[in-house]
């Protein structure tokens, strides 16, 4: 299983449901050690689109949501640094 806090891992989940949740299997059981760094960037794009769709107010500045959401990418990131 992808090695994310409960909390950032349930949103993850829910941006995949959203936007691709043929996903969710895969995060749930494969090995992490099994994922490529273009597997994480995949993930980190669909968190980033979720981010665009719900998590800018009108100005284009992240309201909490994308906040939260912006935080999730970076969290992927580090796992493949």
């Amino acid at each position: 299983m992808i090695k994310l806090h409960k909390q950032s891992l349930d949103l993850l989940k829910k941006c995949l449901q959203k936007h691709n949740p043929d996903l969710i299997p895969i995060i749930e059981n494969q090995n992490s050690n099994d994922y490529t760094v273009e597997f994480y960037n995949q993930l980190r794009q669909i968190v980033g689109d979720e981010l665009i769709i719900n998590g800018l107010n009108e100005d284009d500045e992240p309201n909490e949501y994308g906040l939260t959401l912006e935080n999730l990418i970076d969290e992927i990131g580090r796992l493949f640094m």
